[in-house]
């Protein structure tokens, strides 16, 4: 009996079974969400979602959905949040680079609008300016001073090495001073950091990287093998990862062409080493995928000393104006090209405006190079930065580029004709900027002028398509331009500084417009306007004699009396030669005549007579 009724109780319990199985449940929170999105109730699935995020915040698909119903909700800022949470969160790489993507699209700033300090101070507004410690003067000279230059075999590295040695979590750094050994290293970390937690999602470094600072560069290359001419270097082994930086210990020089002291070590800290870094860091990260240009742009972006904005600025006509490497050009580059500093430059204007887009774009754009065929991956790379279709993106970013460089500085290099030259008249009053000896009566005695054959334009070279905008005939060079409009013309010229142009300009511009500008303008190697230059006003049809100085000073006279003067650019040492130093550069139309250059061996060594008006028996401020 007791058998049978354990029988019949294990039916029951068998056939009951499937009856409670059968109980109806209630979908999880998750289920819930997606059927809202289905029925495109996106603001209703929001808060299921939070909730399922609370219970479970490693649910990764959950953060996903929660973006996209936000965002088609029309709940910009939280999908944002929500982006950055699950950056946070996840360690997979897909749902990281969706995530990206989307925080470049919810957060892409309007950079054709983005505006920023005056020209020549935006480096104080980088975004990308690390807060390093201040290092006092008295701080720098101890720097200075080599305190053994004995180097020492080092096994590991297989190689002779500073000897002191200073280690961190991530660096090792030997030096011939002991005090920058620290420094590099402390200021390494530093970088790294930053890096890694704004530019590279918090990617870890995962090994311990030598750096060499060699006592100068004759050890540099002699002791340590690095290439002539380089002032720092980052080796890789085969599979990417770097494995030693090497730079030395520059010193302050003496310049033999000018009174001026260069000083060169900061430049090794404050430049050259987070240079090098980047390179060290783009390697660890993405291995041989970054192509050369990219490596190159993002290392120079990355050097604290330069301000980037400012030299945007001076490629800014050029790119105007059609010169400059075409981006499919410049991404398809496998070695250097002929006209390796335009190519150069182009490169580092192409990041700043990649880095302008996010914090998230250069990360993603250097991760979507890496997942697709060389042929396509530049066009793969745009479109997930810039959100735009991948058949043509290249072309299309090109476009927005050059409408960035056009909006955001075209107008600002030009001088406005209704306002005071920031750098003429007035200034000339200032005692700091008054001359130390007679110039004018130097450029009087001087008795080697060249004569400049004002019958052709063979001599003379514009920025961008600007010599079109001038004449030369009759032994007059003639600038017709519309009013608003500045317009380059750079002389050749074989003198060295110190040396001084001369010439007579007449204003042609319109009467009614009550005034015309004419000055002097640097131009690089690369005849690209470096934003030196010196201006004076014109209130009249008259003739006037202008002479331009150009030595550690820029300087312009006009019939005699100084209008203008600030510091003139120094280009480095390494530097090439400058065939076009000095340009006329005008926002008025114009004559020329009797343009003469002539160098300076010797300055008079009277001091120069007083302003007119002045009293001369009173001593000047």
């Amino acid at each position: 009996m007791r058998t049978l009724l354990t029988l019949a109780c294990a039916v029951f319990l068998v056939v009951a079974a499937p009856s409670a199985l059968a109980r109806p449940t209630l979908p999880s929170d998750l289920e819930r969400a997606r059927e809202l999105m289905a029925k495109e109730l996106y603001a209703e699935a929001i808060a299921p979602l939070e909730k399922e995020i609370e219970n479970n915040p490693g649910n990764e698909p959950a953060y996903l959905l929660l973006i996209e119903a936000c965002e088609r909700a029309g709940k910009t800022e939280q999908a944002v949040e929500m982006c950055r949470r699950l950056l946070k969160v996840s360690r997979n790489e897909e749902t990281l680079r969706q995530a990206r993507i989307t925080l470049l699209r919810l957060t892409r700033r309007d950079v054709e609008e983005r505006t920023h300090a005056v020209l020549g101070k935006t480096d104080l507004n980088d975004h990308l300016r690390i807060k390093f410690p201040t290092i006092t003067d008295e701080q720098w000279r101890r720097l200075e001073v080599v305190e053994d230059s004995q180097y020492v075999p080092n096994a590991e590295l297989g190689m002779n090495v500073p000897p002191f040695e200073w280690t961190t979590r991530h660096f090792r750094v030997f030096a011939c001073n002991e005090e920058l050994a620290k420094l590099v290293a402390e200021n390494s970390e530093i970088y790294l950091d930053f890096m890694s937690k704004r530019l590279f999602g918090g990617r870890e470094w995962s090994f311990r990287l030598p750096i060499l600072v060699y006592k100068d560069e004759a050890d540099y290359i002699g002791v340590g093998g690095a290439p002539q001419g380089s002032h720092g270097v980052t080796s890789a082994q085969f599979f990417g990862r770097s494995n030693i930086i090497m730079l030395f210990q520059l010193v302050e020089v003496q310049n033999p062409d000018r009174s001026r002291r260069t000083v060169m070590y900061k430049y090794a800290i404050d430049s050259i080493l987070y240079h090098e870094l980047t390179h060290a860091m783009l390697n660890e990260f993405f291995g041989l995928e970054t192509p050369q240009w990219l490596h190159e742009a993002v290392a120079g972006r990355m050097e604290q000393t330069r301000d980037h904005y400012l030299e945007a600025a001076r490629l800014a006509r050029a790119v105007v104006a059609g010169e400059y490497f075409r981006l499919r050009d410049l991404f398809d580059q496998e070695g250097y090209p002929a006209r390796v500093s335009l190519f150069y430059e182009t490169a580092a204007i192409v990041v700043l405006y990649l880095f302008e887009a996010g914090d998230e774009a250069m990360y993603t754009f250097l991760s979507e190079l890496g997942k697709y065929p060389r042929k396509t991956r530049h066009d793969h790379a745009c479109a997930a930065v810039f959100g735009i279709p991948v058949e043509g993106a290249v072309e299309e970013f090109e476009k927005r580029w050059v409408q960035w460089m056009t909006r955001r500085y075209v107008k600002d290099l030009e001088p406005d004709p209704s306002e005071p030259a920031p750098k003429t008249l007035a200034v000339s009053t200032d005692a700091v900027l008054q001359p130390r000896v007679d110039e004018m009566g130097t450029f009087r005695s001087l008795s080697n002028w060249r004569d400049v054959d004002l019958n052709t334009l063979k001599g003379f070279a514009g920025v961008g398509g600007s010599v079109q905008d001038w004449q030369a005939s009759g032994g007059r060079l003639r600038c017709d331009v519309p009013k608003g409009q500045t317009s380059f013309l750079g002389i050749r010229m074989k003198e060295v500084a110190p040396v001084v142009v001369e010439c007579e300009v007449k204003w042609i511009g319109d009467p009614a417009d009550g005034s015309g500008w004419i000055g002097f303008n640097q131009f690089d190697a690369d005849k690209l306007d470096t934003q030196v230059n010196v201006m004076a006003r014109f209130t009249d049809g008259s003739p006037h004699v202008l002479h331009c100085l150009l030595a550690d000073e820029l300087a312009l006279y006009m019939d005699g009396q100084l209008v203008a003067r600030t510091n003139a650019f120094i280009p480095s040492q390494d530097s090439r030669d400058i065939d076009y130093p000095l340009a006329l550069v005008t926002a008025s139309s114009l004559e020329v005549t009797k343009l003469r250059v002539a160098p300076i061996e010797r300055f008079a060594g009277t001091p120069p007579p007083p302003p007119e008006g002045q009293d001369p028996n009173q001593p000047q401020p």
